[in-house]
């Protein structure tokens, strides 16, 4: 197969010729999902090493168990679970708060002085992943998969196995959830760190434990 017809192919194509035998072509795989996967794991574990590791991970593992791709699903969302998983492993292995999303609030237009801004810029990044360390692991997670990422709904559902109208009822109310957080730590009442780092630790070896959904 050619550079062009490699641009050119399916998912499903690459697959079944990977699987008969032309195993260059998951090159072509790698090329396509690489980068997304980073931004993914990336905004999962928030460290830049581990997430290239764990993207290096996904993918090779993904390789070994492409003979159990089941062409009845998307390949993304196929890849995407399985880097949920992944990152979720790393966050109980760390037995330690993990920051799973960014969801910066937007600056205003009024403060024409730049110094301001960007510290305000750094404040608000701040402020941003305290907010979010207070979701559970399975709402930070949906808040990136449709926020950042721009996954539909149905997408979303062969990584989170239920239907579009209950998981678009699961991610509007984590972003309700996250913005009364963000208005409260607004108004000054923010509560001790410990306790939501201690409640973030709880929820990633209770969710790491259970049976893969």
């Amino acid at each position: 197969m050619n550079q062009e017809r490699m641009c050119e192919a399916s998912d499903e194509m690459l697959i079944r010729a990977v699987r008969e035998g032309q195993v260059e072509l998951y090159a072509e795989l790698i090329e396509r999902y690489q980068q997304r996967l980073y931004v993914y794991c990336y905004h999962l574990l928030m460290q830049r090493e581990e997430a290239e590791d764990a993207v290096q991970d996904v993918l090779i593992k993904a390789y070994e168990k492409l003979a159990l791709y089941a062409y009845s699903q998307s390949f993304s969302a196929w890849l995407y679970k399985m880097a949920y998983h992944h990152c979720l492993n790393l966050l109980r292995k760390r037995k330690r708060s993990a920051l799973l999303a960014r969801l910066l609030k937007p600056l205003s237009q009024d403060h024409a002085d730049e110094g301001y801004a960007v510290a305000r810029r750094k404040e608000v990044l701040v402020q941003s992943e305290r907010a979010l360390r207070r979701l559970s692991v399975d709402e930070r997670s949906l808040v990136v998969l449709r926020v950042m990422e721009g996954k539909s709904y149905e997408e979303i559902g062969q990584i989170f196995p239920q239907s579009s109208s209950a998981l678009r009822k699961r991610v509007e109310r984590a972003l309700a959830k996250l913005r009364r957080i963000w208005g409260k730590m607004e108004d000054g009442e923010d509560e001790e760190e410990s306790t939501y780092r201690l409640a973030s630790e709880s929820d990633i070896a209770e969710r790491a434990t259970a049976p893969n959904r």
